[in-house]
């Protein structure tokens, strides 16, 4: 846990909740498909919304050591700027609480962009996460949005283990 913590300050990454090693804990069993306890560039991209053109580069800066792969206490740090993890990461409740600045029960665009990771491509996101196209997110398309990534992981190792 230490080593988590130093890794953290020194790559200027916010430190994560104590009780985030569930959660880590849960990306590594969904995305080690080898069992190894780390995680290859192939591993690692299904992890990253923005794999096609940034992955690698992800991958790189995450990989602190520089072994190739990327450990329990390398995946913080290389997930940072992934919106699904800042927000599990936070918590679904608390963190929908937090951003839901007019306390109106439901996120518009602006109030979403506070925890978009995405950049330019904020707005693209929030529309594709809401889905009855009210232009905004209720607390159920935001638990969605956030779970999609390691659901879609989750799925794909279920499916492995029973055949």
């Amino acid at each position: 846990m230490i080593r988590i913590l130093t890794l953290l300050v020194l790559s200027g990454v916010p430190l994560l909740a104590a009780d985030d090693a569930p959660l880590i804990a849960r990306i590594m069993t969904a995305a080690d498909k080898n069992r190894d306890g780390k995680l290859t560039l192939a591993e690692y991209l299904p992890l990253d919304v923005q794999a096609r053109h940034h992955g690698e580069e992800h991958f790189k800066t995450g990989d602190a050591n520089a072994d190739g792969f990327i450990d329990a206490t390398e995946l913080p740090a290389a997930l940072r700027k992934q919106t699904w993890f800042a927000i599990l990461s936070e918590g679904i409740e608390p963190c929908f609480t937090r951003l839901d600045t007019d306390k109106d029960g439901k996120l518009d665009a602006t109030e979403y962009r506070k925890i978009s990771r995405m950049g330019a491509h904020s707005e693209q996101h929030f529309k594709g996460a809401d889905t009855d196209k009210d232009g905004f997110l209720s607390k159920t398309e935001f638990a969605a949005h956030a779970e999609t990534k390691l659901k879609a992981l989750e799925g794909g190792a279920r499916k492995k283990s029973k055949g």
